[in-house]
């Protein structure tokens, strides 16, 4: 049986007889059974451990499930509450925190990074808060090697952020600010060292009381490998003969902002529907995170080949086939894949997460909306 949210009132029991009765789900044409018969058709057909998905219609949660197993030492289910890294969701867990920062003035993002961390390095053409957020820095994303033999500077861990920007930050710009795009997580990852900067409070501090807390993602928490996290999940990848194997492990320490949260899709969810209701920012501030940012003409560096999307403050903004724009994003990490969509102008909201890869997490969890979105 599904799991559906809120206190166990008369509302509640009568929402679990209609599920056992297959009728639509909450005012939808679609059933439980329907959209738990394409995530297992999903999961046979990728070969996945498990698949965990959340749906929000008009503001309350009205699925959270998951097929398969959130790990595969103990066979334990997936739920809609099982919690992995979310890569580079991230994201947009930390923009909304840097925009609660830009709403009171205390961050602009036209500043250069040096107003708020002085040990970031001079460049030759100035580098804004406004091109880290939209992949337009110029500053490299991950490369191979550079965590040393073996990658074992992946299991460090950082205690400050500044002293985690010293893999990489003296490294030339791959090109002028604002004249490209690339996917840079190095860029993003900024965000943390600009935040303690201004508030001087520790990230995870300020995420947790300005964001995590005021949406209710209990369940939400940096990455760090030393604690116990209630319904953890594993990511996996295969072995030279196809089997599933434990995905390498690494301390998150330097990319937090970038890909370095822990949460559900229940959480994910719960993200979106409190941006939609003005708890997180306010409605202008929102609308300028999610409009796109960069001159459509703009080119993927080292190709002649526009973008796939609309670049907005972190949030990618997709269009579906019927013509809807939404802001979204992607997550991977650890042998997990992640997926938060929201059609705030159609009141649905979607997340998924898959624990192997490969697997499309936005083409499948677009496929979810669209079970939900009807005619809106």
């Amino acid at each position: 049986m599904g799991h559906f949210l809120g206190s166990f009132t008369v509302k509640s029991i009568i929402t679990l007889i209609l599920v056992s009765c297959q009728t639509p789900l909450i005012g939808q044409e679609i059933s439980y059974d329907q959209v738990i018969d394409y995530m297992e058709q999903l999961r046979s057909d990728h070969d996945l451990p498990g698949i965990s998905v959340a749906v929000a219609v008009d503001g309350e949660i009205v699925f959270s499930e998951g097929v398969g197993y959130a790990e595969l030492d103990n066979r334990t289910p997936a739920t809609g509450r099982t919690v992995h890294n979310v890569g580079s969701v991230s994201k947009v867990f930390a923009v909304v925190g840097l925009m609660q920062l830009v709403e009171t003035g205390l961050i602009d993002l036209d500043a250069t990074l040096q107003r708020y961390m002085p040990y970031y390095p001079e460049q030759p053409s100035p580098i804004t808060i406004r091109h880290i957020l939209t992949h337009t820095s110029g500053i490299r994303h991950y490369r191979n090697g550079e965590f040393g033999p073996y990658g074992l500077l992946k299991f460090r861990h950082y205690d400050s952020f500044e002293e985690a920007t010293r893999l990489w930050r003296d490294d030339p710009l791959v090109y002028d600010p604002g004249t490209a795009w690339m996917y840079s997580s190095h860029a993003h990852n900024l965000q943390h060292g600009i935040v303690e900067s201004v508030t001087d409070a520790k990230y995870e501090e300020y995420l947790k009381y300005n964001v995590f807390e005021p949406a209710g993602m209990m369940a939400t928490q940096f990455d760090v490998p030393s604690r116990v996290v209630n319904n953890r999940g594993k990511g996996y990848v295969r072995d030279e003969t196809g089997q599933f194997i434990n995905a390498p492990n690494e301390d998150p320490s330097y990319k937090y902002a970038g890909g370095g949260i822990l949460s559900n899709v229940e959480d994910m969810v719960r993200l979106a529907l409190a941006i939609n209701d003005g708890r997180l920012l306010d409605r202008q501030t929102v609308t300028e995170m999610h409009t796109p940012q960069i001159d459509p003409s703009i080119r993927e560096y080292g190709t002649n080949t526009t973008l796939g999307h609309e670049q907005a403050l972190a949030w990618f903004i997709r269009t579906d086939q019927a013509g809807r724009r939404y802001p979204s994003h992607t997550g991977t990490v650890k042998g997990t894949r992640s997926f938060l969509a929201n059609f705030a102008d159609q009141g649905v909201v979607v997340a998924l997460q898959v624990n192997s890869l490969p697997f499309d997490s936005a083409r499948y969890g677009e496929a979810i909306a669209q079970m939900f979105l009807g005619n809106r």
